[in-house]
Parts: C-alpha cells; sequence; structure tokens
C-alpha cells in the first residue's frame, strides 16, 4: 500500500500561520457575543447601544467578505492578508482603548472589515498553494483549528468579561497578530496575482454586498426577537439587490463574485452541504448553553460542558475523516455521517429532558463524531472540486453560504425559544432532518479519487 505523501516543512508552516490567523478572528467575534452585559456596565450604555458592538462588526465584515474574491485575484493573496490583518489587529487595540460605547462601535467597525476579509483570504491562500493530493488534509487541519475557536470563544469572554478584564478581549490580538504578521512574511508566496490587471466591477459591489449585509441583518434581527415588519422591509431590499446582482453577475465578464462557478454540480453541492453545517452548528453552539441551564441549572462555565462534549468528538473526527477523504473521497464519509447523526441527534431530541447529564455529554460526544465525518471532507471537497486559481472565489460564496446559514440558525432556535415552553425536541428534530438531507446530498460529491464519477 503506497505511503501517504508528505507534506514539507513550508506548507506545514503555512497553513499553522494562516489557521492561527482565521482562528484569532473567529475567536475574537464569539468571546465578544458573550461579554456584552459586562461591556453595557463598564460603558455605562443602554441595551439599544450595545448592540452595536456585535452588529456593526457583523455589517463591516458582511461588506468585505464578498470583496475577497476579487480583491485577492487583484491584487495577491499575500497582500489581501497582510492588509486584513493589519486593519483587524488596528481595530482590536483600539476597540480596548475605547473609552465610551460610541468609540467601541466605531473601531469594532473597523475591527470587522478587517476579520471580513482575514479569515477567508487564509483560507484562499491555503487552499491555491495545497497540493492536490493532500488537500483534504491541509483543509482538514485548518478546519480543525479554526472550528475550535467557536467552542473556546464563549470560554474565553466568559472568564475574561467576568473578571473585569473585558479590554483583554481585544488587546491581546496585539500580540498574537504580531506573531502571525512575522509568520506570514517568512511563509507567504509571493507568486503574482492571477489576474493583475482586473477591473474592479463597481456595480457588482454596489449590489452584492449591501445585498448580503441587509439580509444578514434581517435574519439576525429576526433571531433577536425583533418585530416581523422591519426585519421583512430589510430582507426585502437585500433580495432585490442580491437578485439584480446574479442577474448582473451572469452578464460581465469579471464579476466581482463569478457566480458561473455553481454550475459545477460537486460545487454546488457541497455548498449547500456546509450551508447545512453552518444551520446545525450554530443552532447547537448557542442552543446547548441554554439547554444545559434550564435542564441541568447549570450556571456560567459549567453551562460549555455540553458543547465541549459536541466538540471533543467533533475535533477527534474532523482531522481523522480529512485524512481519510484524501484516499476514498468525501462521498462515503459524509454520506454515512450524515446518516449516523441523524440517528444520533434524534435520540437527543426524545431523551434531552429524561437522562442524566453524563449520558447527554456521551450522546453529544458521538454527534460530534458523525458530524464531523460530514464537516470535515465537504469542507475539503470545496477545493477539491476547484482549481487553485479559483479558490478565492470558491471561498468566499462559501463563506457567504455558511455565515447566511449560520445566522438562520440561530434565528430558528430563537424563535422556538420565545414560542415553546420546551423547544429542544423540536430543535434537534430539525437538525436531525438537516443532517439526513446532508447525507442524501453527498451522492453529488467526489468518490476515491481517480475513479469515475
Amino acid at each position: 500500500m503506497p505511503s501517504e505523501p508528505r507534506l514539507d516543512r513550508a506548507t506545514l508552516v503555512l497553513v499553522a500561520t494562516m489557521a492561527v490567523a482565521a482562528f484569532i478572528a473567529v475567536l475574537d467575534g464569539t468571546a465578544v457575543a458573550v461579554a456584552l452585559r459586562d461591556l453595557q456596565h463598564s460603558l455605562d450604555a443602554g441595551v439599544s447601544s450595545i448592540v452595536w458592538v456585535t452588529t456593526g462588526y457583523l455589517m463591516a465584515a458582511g461588506l468585505a467578505l464578498p470583496l475577497v474574491g476579487w480583491a485577492t485575484d487583484r491584487f495577491g493573496g499575500r497582500r489581501v492578508f497582510l492588509t486584513g490583518l493589519g486593519v483587524f489587529v488596528t481595530g482590536s487595540v483600539l476597540s480596548g482603548l475605547a473609552w465610551s460605547v460610541e468609540s467601541l462601535v466605531a473601531f469594532r467597525v473597523l475591527q470587522g472589515f478587517g476579520g471580513g476579509l482575514l479569515e477567508p483570504v487564509s483560507l484562499a491562500v491555503v487552499a491555491g498553494a495545497a497540493p492536490r493530493a493532500v488537500v483534504g488534509r491541509v483543509m482538514g487541519l485548518m478546519s480543525l483549528i479554526i472550528n475550535i475557536a467557536p467552542v473556546l470563544g464563549p470560554l474565553v469572554g466568559g472568564v475574561l468579561a467576568g473578571n473585569g478584564l473585558w479590554r483583554w478581549i481585544f488587546l491581546a490580538n496585539l500580540p498574537l497578530g504580531v506573531v502571525v504578521a512575522s509568520l506570514a512574511v517568512r511563509s507567504l508566496p509571493r507568486t503574482p496575482p492571477a489576474r493583475a490587471g482586473l477591473r474592479a466591477d463597481a456595480r457588482g459591489m454596489l449590489l452584492l454586498s449591501p445585498g448580503f449585509v441587509l439580509v444578514l441583518v434581517a435574519v439576525n434581527r429576526w433571531g433577536d426577537g425583533a418585530g416581523a415588519a422591519l426585519p421583512l422591509v430589510i430582507a426585502v431590499v437585500g433580495a432585490v439587490l442580491l437578485a439584480t446582482y446574479a442577474r448582473h453577475a451572469l452578464r460581465t465578464d469579471a464579476p466581482v463574485l463569478d457566480l458561473r462557478l455553481l454550475a459545477a454540480p460537486a460545487f454546488a453541492r457541497a455548498l449547500l452541504i456546509m450551508g447545512l453545517v453552518g444551520f446545525m452548528m450554530y443552532a447547537m453552539l448557542t442552543g446547548l448553553p441554554v439547554l444545559a441551564e434550564r435542564r441541568y441549572g447549570l450556571e456560567g462555565l459549567s453551562q460549555g460542558v455540553l458543547v465541549t462534549g459536541l466538540g471533543s468528538g467533533l475535533m477527534v473526527s474532523m482531522s481523522v475523516a480529512a485524512r481519510i477523504s484524501d484516499r476514498v473521497g468525501p462521498r462515503p464519509l459524509v454520506r454515512g455521517g450524515g446518516a449516523t447523526m441523524a440517528l444520533l441527534v434524534a435520540a437527543v431530541a426524545g431523551v434531552h429532558d429524561a437522562w442524566a447529564l453524563p449520558a447527554l455529554v456521551v450522546l453529544l460526544i458521538l454527534t460530534g463524531l458523525a458530524f464531523g465525518a460530514i464537516a470535515s471532507p465537504t469542507f475539503s471537497s470545496v477545493y477539491r472540486t476547484l482549481t487553485p486559481k479559483d479558490a478565492a472565489q470558491g471561498t468566499t460564496a462559501l463563506f457567504i453560504t455558511v455565515q447566511l446559514a449560520a445566522s438562520l440558525g440561530v434565528t430558528v432556535l430563537g424563535l422556538l425559544l420565545n414560542r415553546l415552553a420546551d423547544p429542544f425536541g423540536v430543535l434537534f428534530a430539525v437538525l436531525a432532518g438537516a443532517a439526513l438531507v446532508a447525507g442524501v446530498l453527498a451522492r453529488g460529491l467526489p468518490g476515491r479519487p481517480g475513479a469515475p464519477s
């Protein structure tokens, strides 16, 4: 049996550097989300003002995200990465020095724009540099490191904010950013931009970025319990902008985001499954702490025990499944993972209000193991189906899909929490259905490398 190709040291350093950069951006966002109450008290701010600490970041990141593919093709991944890192760290330091809620919101907008560039360009750079034979292993390692952040973020934010150290949620990004920048300067390839003379698609930018942000904000407003009228108006305006963009993009030679990539069935299937992954991930990350509080009376850091169970299983299986997918392809793994996760989550729906805490934790560990068999091979499959020159555009499409789906997952949870006395049975039943659909969609993913489709 032939041995697996080895990754050279330069590739490993590049992957580690890009993964840590993306990890910082995700960690910061999830840490801030749990620190809002402490920020409100420290800055003597009202509820309507403090929510803009997260909303401002979200909107700025949403404006930046659709531009990543075009900017990477035009200026090169190295330049876009270092720009995103510099803006993110600068915004972080200024946020840590904020003297009022208004100044904090302004600096979070700056930080959000940098973060909106940083995470997707990190993935695009690695995807473009990774050897095709080991793309599963490489992207699985990236995904593994990045996906630790949503689990650790609330813990870090809770500890720092709970001890009056909320400024260090932001200030800690300075030393981390300096280390990442020094490694990036050495490890990032100085390859010329894929399309150095690419003209700016100004019309596309004016349609896509605002349209995406408006839809994202509308979905989040529904999840926050806002009335239906305003989110509906925002969503309709955003949808009209996106529909107009789609028509424009299909008639333009070099749109800011090339929708023609969706003509590849395997890529389109991978995006759909990753949307389901984002939906399931964030619905569980948000819902499990609430279940821990309501069902078991847990508070503070102990509320994270159910998330930790899910996350530990997820972390184990993601790296293993990614490596296996290089040999057998993502299709059998995602198909089996989807069916298994559907059964396990359906079991959670039935026993969440009856089983003792340790037994439920074990069930969630098994759920995480199955979930990783869906998430990691599908994530790497996005890049198996694209050429390296399309990696930046594909990454932009991936992030837009996952962000919208993740917001929808949190919104569904919010609606269930507001309307049902016991929302968790319904929630996990919905998630079981999503996992089953992911397994069915796996038929469109690549099979064993080199075998006929």
